[in-house]
């Protein structure tokens, strides 16, 4: 689709839902221990796509990355929230009253870094697999 002379990429649910789910959750369990997780995740994500049918170019690859990055931040906001949570009494004492600002800067900050990190996974394996 283009409008006004940019070409504008919709998401295919068909062809982009499943892959996504899966990278996200790669890149749930894997972001939670390193942020590496995310561009992994992104790109097994970009390669299921493609098996699927997709087209291998950048935009699409990115846009199924960045999504899968979003399920990922979402997911692995919730894991480090009850990893933290279940050590926190030993460090603390008791439970802390900020876990709940914590749970709400830590989805918001995993979701906009899952995306980012996930669109550059997708994108990187465009770049590999075009080698």
């Amino acid at each position: 689709i283009k409008i006004g002379g940019m070409l504008m990429v919709t998401f295919d649910k068909e062809k982009m839902l499943n892959p996504s789910i899966i990278g996200g959750i790669i890149n749930g369990v894997l972001g939670t221990f390193c942020c590496l997780g995310y561009i992994v995740g992104g790109a097994v994500a970009s390669h299921l796509y493609v098996n699927a049918g997709g087209s291998l170019d950048y935009e699409n690859c990115g846009l199924v990355g960045a999504v899968s990055g979003v399920i990922g931040g979402v997911i692995a906001t919730i894991l480090n929230f009850f990893i933290m949570a279940s050590f926190m009494p030993m460090f603390v004492g008791s439970k802390s009253f900020a876990m709940g600002s914590s749970l709400a800067i830590g989805l918001v900050s995993g979701v906009i870094f899952g995306a980012i990190l996930g669109a550059i996974g997708g994108i990187l394996y465009v770049v590999i697999k075009n080698r």
